[in-house]
């Protein structure tokens, strides 16, 4: 691979995906290692995949651990991305890019997992997908992983999400399991790599699909059909057929969560990812009640989270995880001796990024400044303008002592885990003496 290149990490519970893109190279493409598994990816190591350590702590080793074995074939890239499912997101946004940063990646930015996908589809259809909403489910080894999202210009909107799992708390691992257990095989590195191995042999599911269509409308005799041979055993149609209701139920329970609000006139199309969406039978069962948006072409569904990170590490794609609200502070001004409440504009709709930089209020072009009172202790009212300008109000905060006495620039940053900070920067002594207030996560205005 040659220089310069960037990469996309998507880390699962049993391997990494890795991926890169170019411009005008084509799809995005996995990255090939030493030691993946076709179709899967690089293997993590049991001292890692078996941990007994917090999330957090398993995921800053998988980084490490993946980066290491690309690092050592390829050589440094020019900027990563980090995509991470939206139950990680906001706590191990900072945690995975200080990982990279750490061992000299540069450019490292971390992404959820429905920003990353929608990118992929964004790029691949351009102004077609670019309002409305999705519902995107990313379907892996331990969770359904779902959310509907509103787009609208910059800005994706995370407007409602949930997490489902199986009936023993994981989900693709329970049905490998079964696979295996059918097999003879034991749940192991090898097991994996023969299951991985037959899929790969059917890419797009379809011998799979049709066997399992069969057995589920005439289970005698098509639950004999061969679908798989692992080792020296067979694997059925009726296996597969009679495992996947748990699977399906626990889809269909996130995207019922996550559903349109009563009165929409129809549910938004279902972008479907992860490693079982390469399942036909699923798919088909899902675009029975809901209308599926198509992968691009070779993309595959179990790299399509990493496809997405790719485009946006290559600059080729936005994942436009900006603020899709304008943020306003009421401030206060004494005219002819007496107080007057105004409204000042922080930032406008768009333009807030987790791990961005600070942005700054202005009037008529220039920086707006203002004079804290942390004598007054007065409260601050800070609010996010919601659709048609209805106001969502934000905790209320105080100045603290010792705030800047002086003129201020005042502005809002979000940090890469998502929480907002107001920022009062002294016009006349700089960055290093400023003052941030925590605000917390940004809030999402309710639905009409």
């Amino acid at each position: 691979m040659n220089p310069p290149h960037t990469l996309a990490l998507d880390i699962g519970t049993r391997y990494a995906r890795l991926a890169t893109a170019r411009r005008g190279a084509g799809p995005p493409l996995p990255v090939p290692l030493p030691g993946d598994v076709p179709g899967e990816g690089l293997p993590l190591s049991a001292a890692v995949r078996d941990r007994p350590a917090a999330e957090r702590d398993r995921l800053v080793a998988a980084l490490r651990e993946a980066y290491g074995v690309y690092l050592a074939r390829y050589g440094p890239p020019a900027g990563a991305v980090v995509v991470l499912p939206r139950r990680f997101a906001r706590a191990l946004s900072g945690p995975a890019t200080d990982a990279l940063a750490e061992v000299g990646c540069p450019r490292v930015r971390a992404i959820g997992t429905a920003h990353a996908l929608l990118a992929l589809v964004r790029h691949t259809t351009g102004e077609a997908a670019d309002t409305g909403e999705y519902l995107v489910c990313d379907v892996g080894a331990r969770f359904v992983d779902a959310a509907r999202c509103t787009l609208s210009g910059p800005s994706v909107l995370l407007r409602a999400t949930a997490e489902e799992t199986g009936p023993s708390g994981l989900l693709g691992r329970e049905l490998d399991a079964v696979l295996l257990a059918a097999a003879g095989l034991p749940d192991d590195e090898e097991g994996h790599r023969l299951l991985a191995a037959v899929r790969n042999g059917d890419p797009d599911g379809r011998r799979l699909g049709l066997a399992v269509g069969r057995a589920m409308s005439r289970p005698v005799p098509f639950d004999d059909t061969l679908v798989y041979r692992l080792g020296e055993r067979d694997i059925t149609a009726g296996t597969v057929r009679t495992s996947l209701p748990p699977l399906i139920d626990a889809v269909r329970r996130a995207l019922a969560e996550v559903a349109a609000p009563p009165g929409a006139t129809e549910q938004p199309p279902l972008l479907l990812a992860g490693g079982l969406a390469r399942l036909e039978p699923l798919t088909r069962r899902l675009g029975e009640s809901h209308r599926l948006v198509s992968l691009p072409a070779d993309v595959d569904a179990g790299y399509a989270a990493a496809a997405g990170g790719a485009l946006v590490a290559a600059g080729l794609a936005d994942p436009c995880d900006r603020y899709p609200y304008a943020v306003r502070v009421s401030t206060h001004t004494r005219r002819a001796g007496r107080l007057h409440t105004e409204v000042l504009e922080l930032a406008a709709p768009g333009v807030l990024e987790p791990g961005g930089a600070t942005v700054f209020a202005a009037r008529d072009g220039r920086p707006a400044e203002v004079l804290p009172e942390a004598a007054a202790r007065r409260p601050l009212r800070i609010e996010a303008v919601g659709p048609g300008g209805r106001p969502v109000p934000l905790p209320d905060v105080a100045l603290p002592t010792g705030t800047p006495d002086g003129l201020c620039r005042v502005g809002v940053r979000v940090g890469a885990d998502g929480a907002a900070d107001l920022v009062l920067r002294p016009v006349a002594q700089g960055p290093d003496a400023e003052t941030r207030l925590p605000l917390g996560p940004l809030p999402v205005p309710p639905e009409n």
